[in-house]
């Protein structure tokens, strides 16, 4: 028996996969590479623009990175934290890995660019929804709360490349990016689905009551990378995404 699945099913159950498990993948090490990132970590999500540039990564200073080649390197793109506009903060910022500078510097999660106005979508763990041109600076902030509840935990996102929805998720109404072991333990069912309409500008609430898990899957025999919250496939390669690596993996397919 076949069945058609539309394109915005799909965007969620991608969503709901990330959500829910991280990745692991298996190959031959002859094939695997490391672009070190400049003294911070947690490449957590990876994108190309509507050109074929880059990558895109967000890490754990807040930071949205641009990678420009060998010759140029990493280069900031963009922030979602206004504040760092004020030199203290930026000085306090830049290279942080403290998770408790978080709600200041700010914590980009989910990154996207949209086919249709080539601007990035961006889902900030403390920020919410929000988006930046194509030339980068400082992000616009976009949603910050649906149904009148607050988001405490924006994740990841993915955006509908016939339609323009923007889904996201709120891992947690109780717990922030910084508490996540708590929202495990707790067994915290408060995680949302949403989707965004650039055109309205509305958040419509898709699912509740979801829990959120994230984990780190080891394996035996080859090469086994764990901590993957990312994989982003482009001009025949796999870049790799990681939670709490000083890098991007990159694999030539």
């Amino acid at each position: 028996m076949k069945f058609s699945i539309g394109p915005s099913i799909w965007v969620i159950f991608s969503i709901l996969f990330l959500f829910v498990a991280s990745s692991f993948i298996v190959c031959n090490i002859e094939n695997y590479s490391e672009i070190e990132l400049p003294k911070v970590t947690g490449p957590e999500c990876i994108a190309f623009d509507c050109h074929g540039n880059g990558p895109y990564v967000s890490v754990s200073d807040g930071r949205i990175l641009k990678w420009q080649g060998q010759k140029f390197g990493w280069t900031e793109f963009a922030i979602t934290s206004s504040k760092r506009q004020v030199l203290m903060q930026r000085n306090l910022c830049d290279g942080t890995s403290n998770p408790n500078l978080e709600p200041i510097c700010g914590r980009p999660l989910g990154l996207k660019f949209n086919p249709t106005d080539c601007n990035m979508y961006i889902a900030d763990a403390y920020f919410g929804l929000l988006m930046v041109g194509q030339n980068g600076g400082v992000a616009k902030q976009l949603a910050t709360s649906a149904e009148g509840v607050p988001f405490n935990f924006t994740n990841a996102l993915d955006i509908d490349s016939q339609t323009g929805m923007i889904y996201f998720t709120d891992s947690s109404t109780r717990f922030q990016r910084r508490e996540w072991l708590l929202s495990i333990l707790s067994g915290d069912k408060t995680g949302r689905l949403m989707q965004y309409d650039p055109n309205t500008k509305k958040v419509s609430v898709l699912l509740k009551g979801l829990a959120f898990a994230n984990g780190v899957l080891d394996g035996k025999g080859g090469a086994t990378f764990n901590s993957i919250s990312d994989v982003e496939e482009h001009n025949g390669s796999l870049w790799l995404g990681s939670a709490v690596k000083p890098y991007v993996g990159l694999i030539k397919i």
